[in-house]
């Protein structure tokens, strides 16, 4: 005889629609169906043994217990419950009539409960897809590229300084661009576009996806003694990894010029990194 799964969950949904086994109630987009007693109590045997037949005998014994009730009443209430699901027809879709044995509820009802297990394994895949797509996926242009590669600078960090103007990281960043530009073979996207993204506090590896970019250009600028030190990293936006970094150093009263100096020093190092093949 076929016994009702354990533990029964809260809801099985079906098509549009949804029952649950505690009330013994259907549901179709949120509005209760009316079934009488018993075609709820068959629809509630039927969905626990969903994809087995449930033999004709057992489905007598399960919803009229200890009465004797003819195949009639079966037959009737199988035919309120079709009506009930839209099911009637040559092709039901949610019971089938198994000549000579019973009937079986054909349709996948799986519970809510095991929909959100799915939504949250593929939301899992969806995040481990992403760490790879963001970490691991090999650089676009490196080593064998056949295009200009795609970059921004990020505004310098200024480190321990009492002396620099509060625009000089921002003066250096523009400069660098504008030798960048000025050299040709790489897109270099505006110093204004990086900027509106850091506003909205979007982190820098999200900012250069979603830019398209291959690589990111950042570095520090600090104060020593009688010398300024500008240290410039260039960062693999595909594996996280660094593809160059080195440190300028410059006397600290000269500060306009060692701007000028490395904006022109760091633009010919990218050049030579990052220039593969003429556009």
């Amino acid at each position: 005889m076929p016994a009702s799964r354990t533990p029964t969950p809260s809801q099985y949904e079906f098509g549009p629609f949804r029952y649950d086994p505690t009330q013994r109630q259907l549901f179709r987009g949120g509005q209760p169906v009316a079934l009488v007693p018993k075609a709820a109590d068959m629809l509630h045997v039927l969905i626990e043994n969903r994809g087995r037949v449930v033999e004709k005998g057992d489905l007598l014994r399960l919803v009229w217990p200890g009465t004797t009730v003819e195949e009639i009443g079966l037959a009737r209430n199988i035919s309120i419950l079709r009506k009930a699901l839209g099911d009637e027809g040559d092709s039901p879709r949610y019971i089938e009539t198994i000549p000579r044995r019973g009937y079986r509820f054909a349709a996948a009802a799986p519970p809510p409960r095991a929909r959100r297990r799915w939504a949250f394994a593929a939301a899992v895949l969806l995040a481990l897809l992403f760490i790879w797509w963001q970490f691991y996926l090999p650089s676009r242009y490196l080593p064998h590229g056949q295009r200009m590669a795609q970059m921004a600078a990020l505004p310098f960090e200024v480190i321990d300084s009492k002396t620099l103007p509060p625009g000089y990281a921002p003066a250096l960043n523009e400069l660098t661009v504008a030798e960048l530009m000025r050299a040709g073979g790489i897109r270099v996207i505006s110093p204004t576009t990086v900027g509106r993204y850091r506003r909205l506090g979007i982190p820098s590896g999200i900012m250069a996806r979603l830019l398209g970019l291959d690589v990111i250009l950042e570095g520090t600028i600090q104060e020593a003694e009688d010398e300024l030190r500008i240290t410039a990293r260039l960062a693999d936006v595909h594996s996280g990894k660094l593809v160059w970094a080195e440190s300028l150093t410059y006397p600290s009263s000269g500060n306009s010029a060692a701007q000028r100096d490395a904006a022109r020093a760091i633009a010919a190092r990218l050049r030579d990194r990052l220039v593969l093949a003429k556009p």
